[in-house]
């Protein structure tokens, strides 16, 4: 059977030099904006929690898609392990293929998500 939906990736497979950490942003539901709703945050669809974008710097990436971002669910912003600029790691790190038609020439697009980060270079906490 083929595989559906997310597909989970180590950190490495998907980021072969260190990422830098941008910025942490509360994902915008525009639904709940255009509908004057108090709290717009998107919500995740599986676990109900708030989504979070991280932007990142990949420097390894083609010029105009050094900036990725990855959407991470948690109650709580997250917090950088090593702070802004710093580089991290992802953990359960998911990508999500799709097709992007919103172009003149429609392609296959990728949206990535995470369980969380973790300081680059440091070892999950199950596998010390």
């Amino acid at each position: 059977m083929a595989v559906e939906g997310r597909i989970n990736v180590r950190h490495e497979d998907v980021f072969a030099q260190p990422i830098l950490i941008l910025s942490v942003d509360p994902v915008e539901d525009f639904d709940k904006r255009k509908a004057g709703n108090v709290d717009p945050q998107e919500l995740d669809k599986q676990t109900g929690m708030r989504l979070w974008a991280v932007s990142l710097l990949d420097p390894t990436a083609q010029q105009g898609r050094r900036e990725i971002k990855v959407k991470i669910a948690a109650d709580q912003q997250p917090v950088p392990p090593a702070g802004l600029m710093a580089p991290a790691e992802f953990e359960g790190l998911q990508v999500i293929p799709y097709m992007d038609s919103n172009r003149a020439k429609p392609r296959v697009a990728i949206a990535y998500r995470a369980a969380g980060f973790r300081a680059q270079g440091r070892q999950r906490a199950s596998a010390a």
